[in-house]
């Protein structure tokens, strides 16, 4: 592939990452032209826009591409097939950087948990943990995407999930997330080359069908009154 001067090989990375970095700050921009205080409902109402936008991008491009779909609904399905210790070299400096603005970030997000008007008054400035949280995540999805496609539902289930446990200090709950969404991810990856063997399922393709139940139980659970809190 094409390589950048000066970071060479994680050109794709790099790349990935920036384009992550660009879409946020425009989800951003939006969502304060639509509430200027910056709330959730906002934010997610406009990550959805952006969401539906770049997903109808890709499909123009798919349309309009003359060559073999499968390696591009093959990566849009998330794969490790064939993804070796040249891919996590790759990987490892964004998430070392993305894991370690998140744990440092801890305290904050315990803080903020109570709301944001709370978080200012016991001294926490939530603009700027806003910012780092959406730029670690950011750093974390946009070059784990460039290493192994879209693979769903891991972020989104596997923390509440753990919150099912009574666990949510942040400062557990991020480090369990990481390594039971690894371990969940391995799991996935063993069910994708052995349940059609010798043929193989793209991993996203199993991460969504077991995370999609399990995150509409959590979503029962969490509205009749169980036990995950936000």
């Amino acid at each position: 592939g094409i390589q950048l001067p000066v970071i060479g090989s994680f050109t794709l990375p790099f790349l990935s990452v920036a384009a992550a970095v660009v879409v946020i700050f425009l989800v951003l921009f939006f969502a304060r032209l639509v509430h200027p205080s910056l709330t959730l409902s906002a934010l997610i109402l406009t990550g959805i826009i952006f969401s539906s936008f770049l997903g109808a991008l890709i499909s123009l491009m798919i349309a309009l591409t003359g060559d073999d779909l499968k390696p591009i609904v093959h990566w849009l399905l998330g794969s490790v097939s064939m993804r070796g210790w040249g891919y996590v070299a790759l990987f490892l400096p964004f998430f070392a950087a993305g894991a370690a603005a998140l744990l440092i970030s801890g305290r904050e997000l315990n803080v903020m948990t109570y709301g944001e008007e709370k978080a200012r008054l016991l001294g926490v400035n939530v603009k700027r943990s806003k910012y780092v949280v959406l730029l670690a995540g950011a750093i974390l999805t946009g070059s784990a995407v460039a290493v192994s496609g879209t693979i769903g539902f891991v972020g989104l289930v596997i923390p509440h999930f753990i919150r099912l446990f009574s666990i949510t200090d942040h400062r557990h709950l991020l480090p369990l997330s990481m390594l039971n969404g690894a371990s969940f991810l391995v799991l996935s990856d063993l069910l994708s080359r052995t349940i059609i063997e010798p043929s193989e399922l793209p991993i996203g393709i199993i991460t969504a069908l077991i995370g999609a139940p399990v995150f509409g139980f959590i979503l029962i659970r969490r509205y009749r009154g169980g036990r995950i809190h936000d």
